[in-house]
Formats: structure tokens, C-alpha cells, sequence
């Protein structure tokens, strides 16, 4: 029995952990009978070459795991692939199927079924009846349509125990060449997020510190550097958080962990556990998603707005974490102006990144059971983007778009972000302009270099915020920028003998070049190393 697994990622340093989850399972016969083939891919790859792969191979099954990114590539692919080997039997799996899939596969045919849930422990069942007499359509999960047309839906596979589960790691298909490993210390989640698949009636299940140690240990002897924990609120249990975080400790010389945090729920434990961590040992996620409490009762997540300021103005006092925040545009009463107040909030609190996504309709959500209630229209295709809800229209959710463009390009670029922060402290009004600034011009519609955003930024200073060009200008230089461009040009060569002003850095050794910004009121002063090509300044001072 030759059997593919199709595995597509959104790109080449992400991998899956659907199949070698799944086939960590497998035991015995259904083990060692199978000829596995892995084909893969990323959404970029060309997909005449995975179509010649796979047709090259000439399977009896192939299987794969769906979900928002790699769907359509998937669905392109295997209608392709079925044309050339109709009697390929195709099964997905994966989150776009937890929700009816009546009209899915009355759409796309030539997929013989599609697996809703969990797929652990059914899987070696899959497999062993392609060996058996008995029939995968009766398999718990499956959903198919038979020769007469008929739909056959056999509900949702939940696992039973996930802590007794093989590990992913424990299969010959797990990466372990990767930038980075991903590791479930628990599956589930309390919260009951409308608009998430991971909360409702699912009970969460962790695995026992024990084996937390044990497989951190194996990650180690391996040479990883980088573990994202896929629990879905890493802080819900405190206890176990503060138990967790003590193990980690003990690798942090070793290894970096990310986390999914929720800063509303910061316990007193957990704070303390929090400042005896060392410095760069944590990266933390926390999904604010909204700062409007109305919205977040409305989509029946846990926390306020109020505790949950107190926990990221708590998480950056601390200034040893990276922490990423994330925004949801297109959520039940969720205004354009509320969230441009939610990021005006943020933009002053020092995270190091803040992320603005619109909202999708995830299948099996009871967001999306529910969408007309709230007016929200969205694409019928992958990812499911909202399109317009009864308080926010397309043309405001495309503003919030470029706005989140804007906060990638120059607040969550470091060369950028002390200087754009500034310039909002200092004009109140600095992102509803700069945003209309950018949209009226479809400034952001093309990729632009390094270069040209800080000219981008510049240009725009110079018409509407003058008193910020000078910033703009020290922030291009530090950076290395050509002093021959755009804000580098305002910097001006100290010559010594020829210049009349006093130079703060000179030395008599003749190793630098200087130049100067006048400000009103200040003087930036940068040395520049003779003999270094990257162009930073070696040097910098400031004269209040």
C-alpha cells in the first residue's frame, strides 16, 4: 500500500505537526506495511513539481491537513492530481473541517472524504482498514458522499487522552531541521472564544511535568534552540504555569521559548515566577484581540481590558521579554474608531510588536453560526476574512489593513519604533493622518525597501509634522543609511579647521568622519568609523 502525505506550509521555515502526530501512532503491522512518501511544499513552491512527485509515486492514498493558508494550493493541486489518477483515494483533515461539510465535498468531488476532530487515535484505524476488510467510512470523524449521493457524517473524533499519546518527535517525519520546534504541554482551552475553535465543551488535557522534562531534554540533545508552546493560554492553569516556567528555567541557557499569554490573568505567582526568569529566555504572545469590554463579553473572552493594560504595562516593566500583541478587526461591536483608540493605547506601552488582523470566520465557531446576528460578511473562500460587519464597513476594514501594514513597516521594525512612538506622543492626531495619508496616495500598495519607508516617513513629516523630520533624520542614520538620500541628506560634514562648531566627539587619531543634525533645540553628533562598511556611526551624542 503506497500512501503520500501531501504536507504544504505557508513557508519553508514552518512545518506541520499534522502528520508526524499521526504517525507517531502507529504500531505493528499498520506501522510497517504502509510505504510512506512525504511530499513537500510551501504555498510558494511550484505545484507542477509536487503534481510530477506525486504522480511519479503513484499512490493508493494520499492524505493531507488543511487549513487557512494552504487550502486553496491544496485543493488546486489534488483537482489536478485526480484528473491524471482517479482511483486515488484522497482524505483531508484538519481545522477547515470541523464545521458542515455537506457542501464541501458536493463542491470539490474529487476528495473522497474529509476527517473532522482530532485525529490521534483514529488514525491507526484509517490505515489498518486499507489493510482489513472492514470499512474506513464507518471510522468516528469521517464524512463522505457515497455512489448514490448520499452524505454519511460520522460527528467529531475528540481524543480520549492526550496525555497518553506518542509524541510527534517519536516519528521518523518529524523536523528536526527547522529554525524552531512546536510542543503541546496541553490541548484545549478554558476560554470560550466565539470566533476560536480551541475552547467550548473541549476539556483541556495537559501532559504531566514529568514529560514535559523529558521531551525538553530530548529537544535539547538534539540541538534545538527555539520551543513555541501551542497552548492556547499558557496562564490558565497559574499552578501550572508557575511549574512550567520553573522547567524552562532550567534550559534557558539553552533554549528560547514562546508563549501565548493573557496578561489579564497574571496572578501574583505567576508575576513573581515572571521577574526570576532570565532575560531573553521568554518570547510572549499576548492575544489582547480587542481593549473594548463590550466586544470582548460579546465574544465571551475571559479578562478585561482594565487587568489586562495592568499585565502588559507589568510584562514590559520587567524589559526581558519580547511581547507581541495581536488585535482582531471585524469582531461583534467592534468600531473602526474603537480600534484605532485599542492601538492609539498600545503604541505608548513599549511592546515590541503589535499585530492587527481581521477577523476569520473559522469553521465550527459559533462566531460563524452566528455572523448575521452581528451583520458580518465574509469570503466564502480561505482564510474566511470579514468583509463588513453592522458597525464597520469595507472601506474602514481596508483602512485598518494598511493601518496594520503601517504598524509592521515602522513600529514593529526596531529602527523605526522609538521614533514612531515619539511622533505619536507628541501629535495626537499622527495616526488617523498618516493612515489617510497613506491610503489617499496607495503609498503601501507596492513593497517597499527599507530605504524608501524611511523616506515614505520623511516625506510626510515634512508636510504635516515638521518638528518630527530631525527624528526621522537620527533614526536613518543610526540605522546606516545612505547620507546621500532622503532625511540622511540634512546631516552635515564637521570638517576640522573648517567647521566653527564644537565637536562633542573628536579625537586626534583620525579614524573618523563626522556629521551633525541641528535641531531647534538640539544637536545630534555622529563619528563614523573610516574603515567600516556598514555605515552605522561608530559614535552618537546628543547636546540639549
Amino acid at each position: 500500500m503506497r500512501l503520500i502525505w501531501l504536507d504544504i506550509n505557508a513557508s519553508y521555515s514552518h512545518s506541520s505537526l499534522a502528520f508526524p502526530a499521526l504517525h507517531s501512532q502507529l504500531t505493528g503491522n499498520n506501522s510497517e506495511r504502509a510505504e510512506w512518501h512525504v511530499v513537500s511544499g510551501t504555498i510558494n513552491s511550484d505545484s507542477a513539481t509536487c503534481l510530477l512527485e506525486m504522480i511519479d509515486y503513484n499512490p493508493d492514498v494520499i492524505f493531507s491537513t488543511a487549513w487557512l493558508f494552504n487550502h486553496t494550493y491544496i485543493l488546486n493541486l489534488l483537482s489536478r492530481f485526480k484528473t491524471l489518477s482517479p482511483n486515488t483515494l484522497v482524505i483531508l483533515g484538519g481545522p477547515e473541517f470541523l464545521g458542515s461539510n455537506f457542501d464541501y465535498l458536493f463542491s470539490n468531488k474529487f476528495i473522497n472524504a474529509v476527517f473532522r476532530g482530532e485525529g490521534e487515535e483514529v488514525f491507526p484505524l484509517i490505515i489498518d482498514s486499507l489493510f482489513q476488510n472492514y470499512s474506513w467510512e464507518k471510522i468516528c470523524g469521517m464524512c463522505w458522499i457515497d455512489e448514490n449521493g448520499e452524505y454519511h457524517d460520522n460527528g467529531e473524533a475528540i481524543v480520549s487522552d492526550f496525555s497518553i499519546l506518542n509524541p510527534p518527535e517519536k516519528s521518523i517525519f518529524f523536523s528536526w531541521d527547522k529554525h524552531f520546534v512546536q510542543f503541546e504541554t496541553s490541548r484545549g482551552c478554558f476560554n470560550n472564544c466565539t470566533f476560536c475553535v480551541s475552547g467550548g465543551s473541549r476539556k483541556v488535557h495537559n501532559i504531566s511535568l514529568d514529560k514535559v522534562v523529558e521531551r525538553l531534554n530530548n529537544f535539547r540533545s538534539k540541538g534545538v534552540k527555539e520551543v513555541r508552546v501551542l497552548d492556547r493560554t499558557f496562564n490558565a492553569n497559574p499552578e501550572r504555569a508557575v511549574e512550567l516556567l520553573r522547567i524552562f528555567s532550567k534550559f534557558q541557557n539553552d533554549m528560547k521559548f514562546h508563549l501565548e499569554i493573557h496578561p489579564a490573568l497574571l496572578t501574583p505567582e505567576i508575576k513573581k515566577k515572571l521577574t526570576e526568569v532570565s532575560s531573553g529566555t521568554l518570547h510572549l504572545e499576548a492575544g489582547l484581540q480587542s481593549l473594548d469590554n463590550l466586544v470582548l463579553n460579546t465574544c465571551k473572552r475571559a479578562g478585561n481590558s482594565e487587568k489586562s493594560i495592568d499585565g502588559i504595562n507589568f510584562l514590559v516593566s520587567l524589559n526581558k521579554f519580547e511581547l507581541h500583541i495581536d488585535l482582531i478587526a471585524g469582531l461583534p461591536l467592534y468600531s473602526y474608531s474603537a480600534l484605532i483608540r485599542d492601538v492609539k493605547s498600545l503604541l505608548p506601552l513599549g511592546v515590541e510588536e503589535i499585530q492587527i488582523e481581521l477577523l476569520k470566520l473559522l469553521p465550527g465557531t459559533e462566531l460563524r453560526e452566528q455572523a448575521s446576528q452581528y451583520g458580518i460578511v465574509y469570503s466564502a473562500f480561505p482564510p474566511y476574512e470579514v468583509l463588513r460587519t453592522n458597525v464597520i464597513s469595507v472601506f474602514e476594514l481596508y483602512k485598518i489593513s494598511v493601518l496594520s501594514k503601517i504598524i509592521d513597516i515602522w513600529y514593529n521594525n526596531k529602527i523605526w519604533r522609538d521614533t514612531f512612538r515619539k511622533i505619536h506622543l507628541e501629535n495626537n492626531l499622527f495616526i488617523e493622518t498618516f493612515l489617510d495619508y497613506i491610503v489617499t496616495y496607495k503609498l503601501l500598495n507596492n513593497r517597499l525597501s527599507l530605504e524608501n519607508n524611511g523616506i515614505l516617513l520623511f516625506e510626510f513629516c515634512n508636510m504635516h509634522m515638521k518638528a518630527a523630520v530631525i527624528d526621522v533624520a537620527s533614526a536613518w542614520i543610526a540605522a546606516g543609511l545612505s547620507l546621500k538620500k532622503g532625511p540622511g541628506k540634512l546631516a552635515k560634514r564637521w570638517i576640522r579647521e573648517v567647521s566653527n562648531e564644537k565637536n562633542p566627539l573628536f579625537d586626534d587619531t583620525n579614524l573618523f568622519n563626522y556629521y551633525y543634525l541641528q535641531d531647534r533645540d538640539r544637536v545630534f553628533w555622529y563619528a563614523f568609523d573610516k574603515t567600516d562598511k556598514k555605515g552605522k556611526p561608530a559614535k552618537f551624542y546628543i547636546i540639549n
